[in-house]
């Protein structure tokens, strides 16, 4: 009995450390003594209490950690995807600089710009408008969708400061982006493009004057942001140095 007395809590104890040797920290010993055993027993069922706490707390670190990682490189990758995109957007503005530079005949000059941009930016529509004598309207002048040759077709103009974000931006000098055509304010809604959900003008301007608008169309909605105004405003620029040596 005096020996039971003394081995049975050390064997007990024994078969917890064999357990928690294996990684099982669920195991507690159970002696509920006041002599140096159960001193013992509690001080190692609070170690391992201790050792659980902090592997949980590792455990979260770790998952922080790789969340953070993750976020991190998601970060990376889009902010990479973005500059790539942008380097072909600059380098498809010098190729479409290089192919207008060549064209010095304003009708086939307008229909080129709109085809090339069209497919280089994957532009569902794309129109160059031109203010007429007076300024007071703008007139298209060349576009790449069928719906853009139906326009051509029966002259298709919008008022200056009127009519459209065309209108708008022809009137102001400064580029327009209607994400979703069907609640901006100043979006005229044309039954020949009625795919379009969104849509961006930018004012040609030649010698500190405007002379017309490209006007490019998505059928998605949000397709445009305000980084996408710096470089195709570059475009424009282009596009408009173009027309003003063509006349």
């Amino acid at each position: 009995i005096a020996s039971n007395f003394f081995t049975n809590p050390i064997i007990q104890l024994t078969r917890v450390a064999e357990n928690i040797s294996t990684g099982d920290l669920t195991h507690k010993a159970d002696i509920r003594r006041n002599d140096e055993i159960g001193v013992l027993a509690r001080t190692f069922n609070t170690m391992t209490d201790q050792i659980q706490e902090l592997i949980s707390n590792l455990e979260s670190r770790v998952e922080q950690r790789t969340a953070d990682l993750q976020q991190r490189t998601a970060d990376l990758e889009q902010a990479t995807a973005q500059s790539n995109k942008r380097a072909r957007q600059l380098e498809t503005i010098a190729e479409i600089s290089r192919y207008i530079s060549t064209e010095k005949d304003q009708e086939k000059l307008l229909p080129l710009i709109t085809q090339i941009v069209s497919e280089r930016f994957v532009f569902y529509h794309v129109g160059i408008f031109l203010l007429d004598e007076n300024g007071k309207f703008a007139v298209l002048r060349a576009a790449n969708s069928p719906g853009g040759q139906i326009m051509l077709r029966r002259q298709h103009k919008l008022e200056v400061g009127q009519t459209g974000i065309v209108g708008n931006v022809t009137a102001t000098g400064k580029p327009r982006i209607a994400l979703d055509t069907g609640t901006d304010a100043v979006y005229f809604n044309n039954p020949d493009l009625s795919a379009t959900r969104s849509e961006m003008a930018l004012p040609l301007t030649a010698r500190g004057t405007i002379i017309g608008a490209l006007d490019v169309q998505s059928t998605t909605s949000n397709a445009f942001a305000d980084e996408d105004i710096s470089i195709i405003s570059l475009l424009a620029d282009q596009v408009a140095i173009a027309i003003d040596n063509v006349r």
